[in-house]
């Protein structure tokens, strides 16, 4: 039957808990608090013991030594092993509980009833109550004990923090002797009878290592030599060639003692690394003999010769000029020792072109030109800068060229003198405008007078096409000059950019941007940029192409639909044919430099530049040769008015004379019309007879106004307006000498007139309508000829039958020769096959994959990095 709470069994509810797990790992924890302190002294012997073992130093103190440490470390050991383990006291169990407690945080040491039994009344139910919540309490308390970690409490002992540094010297000798570490373990352990093991032949590894900037491989050399017999460089050996700076690296494995270092006279000794590796790196800026030596006798030897680096050289490789577009053309030729590092020019105002001429001011323009490939021991290049928007374009400069290589040694050429190209403008507005301009450079106290000259020019809007933009210009220009402390260079820019939009509209800013990018993309190259620069300047390159290709088409279509271009030119089909030829040019730069090919990349791009200089110059020339042909064709309708004013000025005084003689005169007077007939000719002679007859009928208040007086003001009226039209003719082109002779023709019609002797005047206007004649056919025959010149390339451009391809020494737009297939020729450029790309591009990986190796020599790692940065 069920017994109650109070009748229950009173065996205790907490099990045994000496044989715990808890108090086992308690009495571990004591044990190796008692132990490690006993156990560290023989441990810190052993560790000394595995260092000096693995470091491999006992082998070289010799026998008797190594074996006096073997004993001594033994000895040490056991004796501290034994002393120390005799001294050590196992812990108790109660010991272990304690810790418990201690560990667990408990007071009053509880653990101890674990073990206890009911000592009263077992028979007692309140007994048995108490007795049974006191095990259910110390049940729950077990399952909260610790142990904690063992503290043998060392640092107390090893006050100095000696097992620091055994340990780092223990870490030492693994990183060293790590790879033969059972071989040096056995020579620690095994002392040679025989003595010291005797050093080897020395062996000597020495590396030249040339400056980076002279791009010269490692020279490295390697000979074993007894030390008996010197290995010397012969006799009749060459030098060695070693540019200055180099770096020495030298290091002597085996032999005895410590080797030195021999230059010339002086000596230098290795730093040890053990008892036989020595090394030694050091710069060599002299000398004519290296050698190295150990205990007197001498391991190697070489004749050297320390080469110094010279200053670049750099010239003139053709005298400056304007180029196709009025750019500044500098052509240089420069050399160095180990390569050209920057190309610079500096322009300076001179007083005149004259040899010897001082520069004014200290102002100066400094232009980088560009080199044909990165650090070039030899180069030639030409480069194009456009100087005609600077304040000083047509002012005599002085032109110095400086090369500069990577050491900051600089050479300069002799100076230049020339007068600054500028730009020749057509537009008169412009080109009164930039002569405004440039008197602010050349007379700057004049501001008060260029501000009423341009004044003048504003003032006058019919002349710039009523163009607003213009307009204000030329007043925002005004105000300036006659404000106190104007900037002059600000007013200077505006004048260049107002003369642009007359003369180009957008082209101009358009080709300033294209040239901007183009040099960017050349410095980038030259400075060897990464692959991401060159792309995003490849695009920005694509882009500004074709923004000046499609402002010069609308100028193309412009000077077309104003009759300045020939019938045939198609601004669509050429516009076609040039963006092919220049895209196909962008795709063969890209993997050009995608390959690493940069240097033909860098070629092409200045062939594109050159390309496009010719581009530009031959629109400028032809619009040129336009604008010219209209100024021709108005010079000969003017030619002809005053033809037709000098015929009715003729007919005037004939019949003014005929008046003059009256009527009982007339049959003379008719038998003087043929005589003057006789001298102007059958067709002269019948115009004026027509002229005469119409005189006679419908002029007849003309014929009572005519005068003496009034005939020599007309005449000199002609004579000047005909002196006009001459100058202006020898503006663009040649003069007619028909035309002096009908100026001095009418000068004598002019003074006979005066003279009131209308019949002498009249074989001198006679002879002065048949020289204006002569001169009007002659011009249209002139004009007719330049025409046909004009037409000429067009018509030999078309295909006939039997003929292919063009004409050998023609040119495309862009001033390139064609090939025999009508394609452009690359001219000196060797563009790359799609092999030669691909195998660049397999060394390109290559090396890279090489750079990777850390297991190669540093030497080596730098050499390819070397070569890597020229990709």
């Amino acid at each position: 039957m069920d017994r109650s709470p109070l009748e229950q069994d009173t065996r205790p509810a907490v099990p045994a808990f000496a044989g715990g797990l808890k108090p086992r790992l308690a009495w571990l924890a004591l044990f190796w608090e008692a132990a490690w302190p006993a156990l560290w002294p023989s441990v810190g012997v052993a560790g000394l013991f595995l260092s000096l073992a693995l470091l491999d130093i006992l082998p070289s103190l010799g026998f008797a030594l190594h074996l006096a440490a073997l004993v001594l470390f033994l000895g040490v050991f056991l004796f501290l092993t034994v002393r120390n383990l005799r001294r050590l006291r196992l812990p108790e169990a109660r010991a272990a509980l304690r810790r418990l407690e201690t560990a667990s945080g408990l007071g009053h040491r509880p653990l101890s009833g674990l073990q206890d039994t009911l000592g009263s009344n077992p028979k007692d139910p309140m007994a048995q109550a108490l007795w049974q919540a006191h095990q259910s309490r110390l049940a729950r308390l077990v399952r909260t004990l610790r142990v904690g970690l063992p503290s043998p409490g060392l640092a107390r002992r090893d006050v100095w923090g000696l097992r620091a540094a055994l340990g780092l010297l223990l870490v030492v000798a693994v990183a060293a002797g790590w790879r033969d570490a059972d071989d040096r373990l056995l020579r620690a352990v095994t002392p040679s009878f025989a003595g010291a093991v005797p050093a080897g032949p020395p062996t000597v590894d020495a590396w030249i290592n040339p400056p980076a900037y002279t791009g010269l491989p490692p020279l490295y050399l390697r000979k074993a030599a007894d030390a008996a017999v010197p290995a010397a460089q012969p006799a009749d050996q060459a030098p060695l060639s070693i540019p200055t700076g180099s770096k020495l690296l030298v290091q002597v494995h085996g032999g005895t003692g410590q080797p030195v270092l021999r230059l010339d006279a002086a000596e230098t000794a290795f730093q040890s690394i053990d008892a036989s590796n020595h090394r030694l790196e050091t710069e060599l800026t002299g000398g004519t003999r290296l050698g190295i030596a150990q205990d007197g006798a001498t391991l190697q030897e070489w004749r050297i010769k320390v080469l110094p680096d010279g200053a670049p050289r750099i010239d003139f490789a053709s005298d400056p000029a304007a180029g196709e577009r009025d750019a500044l053309k500098l052509e240089y030729q420069a050399s160095d020792d180990y390569g050209l590092e920057a190309v610079t020019a500096t322009i300076r105002r001179a007083a005149s072109t004259e040899p010897g001429a001082a520069t004014i001011g200290e102002e100066s323009i400094d232009l980088s030109l560009l080199l044909p490939a990165l650090a070039p021991k030899q180069a030639r290049a030409a480069s194009y800068h456009d100087l005609t928007p600077h304040p000083w374009a047509g002012t005599p400069v002085q032109i110095e060229l400086t090369a500069q290589d990577a050491i900051g040694q600089e050479g300069r050429s002799g100076p230049f003198l020339l007068v600054l190209p500028e730009r020749q403008f057509t537009h008169p507005v412009a080109r009164a405008i930039i002569e405004q301009r440039k008197r602010l450079t050349l007379e700057p106290e004049a501001r008060e007078d260029i501000a009423e000259q341009l004044t003048g020019i504003a003032a006058q809007p019919q002349a710039y096409n009523e163009d607003t933009v213009v307009f204000l210009a030329l007043k925002s220009s005004v105000t300036r000059l006659y404000e106190e402390g104007g900037e002059i260079a600000a007013v200077q820019d505006l004048l260049w950019d107002t003369a642009l939009r007359l003369e180009d509209g957008g082209v101009s800013l358009a080709e300033r941007d294209l040239r901007d990018i183009q040099r960017r993309l050349q410095e980038a190259l030259a400075r060897n940029a990464p692959e991401e620069e060159l792309e995003r300047l490849m695009d920005e390159l694509e882009r500004a192409m074709d923004r000046f290709m499609e402002a010069m088409m609308e100028q193309m279509q412009q000077m077309a639909e104003q009759g300045m271009q020939p019938e045939q030119f198609d601004p669509s089909q050429m516009q076609q044919i040039d963006r092919q030829d220049l895209q196909r040019m962008m795709d063969q730069m890209r993997e050009m430099m995608r390959s690493g090919a940069r240097d033909k990349a860098q070629q092409m791009l200045s062939q594109m530049q050159q390309m496009m200089e010719n581009l530009r110059f031959g629109m400028m020339q032809q619009q040129q040769n336009s604008q010219q042909m209209q100024q021709q064709m108005q010079s000969l309708q003017e030619l002809q008015d005053l033809t037709r004013r000098q015929q009715q000025l003729l007919d005037e005084t004939f019949q003014m004379q005929q008046q003059m003689q009256g009527d009982a005169d007339q049959p003379s007077q008719r038998g003087q019309q043929p005589g003057l007939q006789g001298q102007q000719g059958p067709e002269q002679g019948q115009q004026n007879r027509q002229m005469g007859q119409e005189g006679r009928s419908g002029q007849a208040e003309g014929r009572s106004r005519m005068t003496p007086e009034r005939g020599a003001a007309l005449q000199e009226a002609l004579r000047r307006a005909l002196g006009d039209l001459m100058r202006r003719m020898g503006e663009v082109g040649e003069i007619p000498r028909q035309l002096g002779q009908a100026e001095r023709a009418m000068r004598d019609s002019s003074d006979a007139l005066r003279g009131n002797q209308p019949g002498e005047a009249i074989p001198a206007e006679t002879e002065a309508l048949d020289q204006l004649r002569s001169g009007a056919q002659q011009m249209a025959e002139q004009m007719a000829q330049q025409m046909m010149a004009g037409q000429q390339p067009g018509q030999q451009g078309q295909d006939r039958p039997g003929q292919q391809g063009r004409r050998q020494g023609e040119r495309d737009p862009f001033g390139r020769p064609y090939n025999n297939d009508g394609q452009f020729a690359t001219g000196d450029v060797e563009v790359p096959e799609q092999s030669d790309l691909k195998r660049a591009r397999e060394i390109f990986d290559e090396l890279r994959r090489r750079s990777g190796d850390t297991s190669r020599p540093d030497y080596e790692l730098d050499y390819i990095d070397r070569l890597l940065r020229r990709f």
